[in-house]
């Protein structure tokens, strides 16, 4: 490369992280939502952070360790000698790093020297070592590029692995493409010869799942088979053999897998009864069937049932259903992360690493491990002479540390008011307002949460009619419950049912009205009348004959003469009463199931008519 050319690659890499330096400082605010919300004491308000450097998947090389961040942004740490942390330098780092130029990555991987991302678009990109085109574009022809280039003719990728200094993407076809080192026919294509651009996999056509190790790769079949290829002098291939092997060979009794991981020398399988089949080298326990015996078939992985592996040099880790992690192997700088002294090894699954109790996913170096955790935080263990346990140091952890600027931590600054967990979920303790914050990478915003006494709904009946009113959700049957308390915010419905004979009339209060449901969304204690009512009928009277008079009606409302008709409630008893005026007689009644000249007694259940008759005296009456 001439002079003007090496100074246009500088002024690259400079402009990229110039450009990757003023991206980190746009993304110093912190903010936190839903904004200064209000909710009840008991009451849960989930709260999220924009602009945190939260981790949602983690992988490590065989001496660095990358994370992948909540918004496609990639952060590395640890030994940097070929540029595989992706900043633009080859200085290793003993925090997180930015690599250069990655938005919107959906997945990361780490191989020996060297890292690559998977995107959305199905695309890849990597960085890192490419003596032996392990990066996967031909127009890259130096030995390390420390920002990432595009791999070739890579469209589809549903999945990438690094392995040592090769590395094998899945196809969304099912097919499988390698590319880099290839000296024991790790790239799977029948040769020897490395390539700079990913060459097919022979015979694989229904993969669904591929793991790059050290110097050989495996991938996992629809049908729960799996096939491995390249160096096999351990029996890492799993065949029966320590033959190396330039195309893939069925691993012996595998027919379940569901799940495959290579490690440097060795490689797991999860199988669907939940156990664990190992095979290849054995040399410190990290087959963990309590053997140190090598072995080129799997053998049975001693009294686990895990739910992810993580295989790594001469240790391996499987993560729990429970959020445990639990290591085997080599402990000669920590690898398996319970305190367990050094200089020694455990051929069977030891205690549970120190502290882990909500792993979410697990990954392993070549002498390290590292977990992720609900709050986006990642914890490692195990060697750090790199750094690549990220926390500032290079002092092996024999117990997992903290990567420093990874994660969000949650506070409130009135727990008495409101308590908030690791994932950021508030609970109301007490009346009063706290302030909720979320710190990250030294940066941090808040919000205000406001907890308020629950409010109570209250259901009044008002009338002369029965009849219920039922909630939803559940709390008021009135009747017998016309009162409840429900969390600030929630909207209860509110459904009025009349009794036999009663009519409901409508709603007041709450916001209601008409006669349909009611819907109060509740931020204070609220009162909501329902007026359930007896349906009204007419009783009229109809006075007759040639004379004169009076009707009268107790419960009052006739007075015939001026009102002859009034309404009352259904089932009412009404007495009428008939009063001649002078010089007429009553002669008696009709209609309403009366008669004679008595009062006469009516229970109104329907419209009803009563006829009264009056007549005029003649001269003997008068007399």
């Amino acid at each position: 490369m001439n002079r003007k050319a090496k100074l246009l690659v500088v002024l690259a890499v400079l402009a990229l992280v110039c450009a990757l330096a003023k991206a980190e400082v746009a993304a110093q605010a912190i903010t936190v939502s839903p904004a200064n919300p209000t909710i009840s004491v008991g009451q849960n308000q989930q709260f999220t952070a924009t602009g945190i450097t939260s981790a949602i998947a983690v992988d490590a090389g065989s001496f660095h360790t990358c994370a992948l961040l909540q918004d496609g942004a990639l952060r590395c740490w640890g030994l940097n000698d070929s540029g595989q942390l992706g900043n633009g330098t080859t200085t290793s780092s003993s925090t997180p790093v930015a690599v250069a130029g990655i938005t919107g990555a959906a997945a990361v991987t780490g191989g020996g020297y060297h890292t690559c991302a998977r995107f959305t678009d199905g695309t890849l990109e990597c960085w890192g070592r490419n003596d032996a085109g392990q990066l996967g574009d031909p127009a890259t022809t130096t030995d390390v590029s420390g920002i990432p280039v595009r791999v070739t003719g890579i469209t589809t990728a549903t999945a990438v692995t690094a392995g040592g200094f090769h590395t094998c993407a899945l196809l969304q076809d099912g097919t499988v493409r390698c590319w880099g080192q290839n000296t024991f026919g790790q790239l799977g294509n029948g040769t020897i010869l490395n390539s700079f651009t990913p060459v097919a996999v022979s015979g694989i056509t229904t993969a669904v799942a591929v793991s790059a190790g050290g110097w050989h790769t495996c991938a996992l079949l629809q049908d729960g088979t799996v096939r491995c290829w390249g160096r096999n002098e351990d029996g890492q291939l799993g065949n029966g053999t320590i033959i190396p092997s330039l195309t893939p060979v069925a691993v012996s009794g595998i027919t379940t897998a569901v799940a495959v991981e290579a490690g440097i020398f060795d490689t797991c399988t999860l199988l669907q009864d939940g156990t664990v089949r190992c095979w290849g080298r054995n040399t410190e326990g990290q087959l963990g069937n309590g053997t140190t015996t090598s072995s080129s078939v799997p053998v049975t992985v001693s009294g686990i049932t895990p739910a992810a592996l993580a295989p790594g040099a001469e240790h391996s880790c499987a993560l729990f259903r429970d959020g445990t992690v639990r290591c085997w192997g080599d402990n000669n700088f920590g690898q398996l992360g319970n305190g367990t002294a050094p200089r020694t090894i455990s051929t069977i699954p030891s205690a549970p690493v120190t502290g882990i109790a909500t792993a979410t996913a697990l990954a392993s170096g070549a002498v390290h491990s590292c977990a992720l955790l609900p709050d986006g935080s990642v914890r490692c263990w195990g060697q750090n002479n790199f750094s690549q346990l990220g926390n500032g140091t290079t002092t092996d952890a024999f117990t997992p540390v903290v990567v420093t600027g990874i994660g969000v931590t949650w506070t409130s600054s009135d727990t008495t008011v409101a308590a908030i967990d690791g994932a950021g979920s508030a609970t109301g303790r007490g009346p009063g307002s706290t302030t909720i914050s979320a710190t990250s990478a030294g940066r941090s915003g808040s919000t205000t949460l406001t907890v308020v006494t629950r409010p109570s709904l209250t259901v009044v009946r008002e009338g002369t009619g029965n009849g219920t009113v039922t909630s939803s959700p559940a709390g008021i049957d009135c009747g017998t419950t016309c009162s409840a308390s429900y969390d600030s915010g929630t909207a209860v419905t509110l459904t009025a049912t009349p009794a036999s004979g009663s009519t409901f009339e409508g709603w007041t209060g709450g916001g209601c009205a008409g006669t349909g449901p009611c819907t109060v969304t509740l931020t204070a204690s609220t009162t909501v009348f329902a007026r359930l009512a007896v349906p009204r009928v007419s009783l009229t009277v109809t006075r007759e004959g040639t004379g004169s008079g009076t009707v009268t009606s107790s419960p009052a409302g006739i007075d015939c003469g001026a009102v002859c008709s009034a309404s009352y409630e259904s089932g009412t008893v009404v007495t009428l009463t008939a009063t001649p005026a002078t010089g007429s007689t009553f002669e008696g009644w009709t209609g309403g199931g009366c008669g004679g000249t008595g009062t006469c007694t009516v229970t109104v259940t329907g419209n009803t008519a009563v006829s009264a008759r009056f007549s005029v005296l003649g001269l003997r009456g008068l007399l």
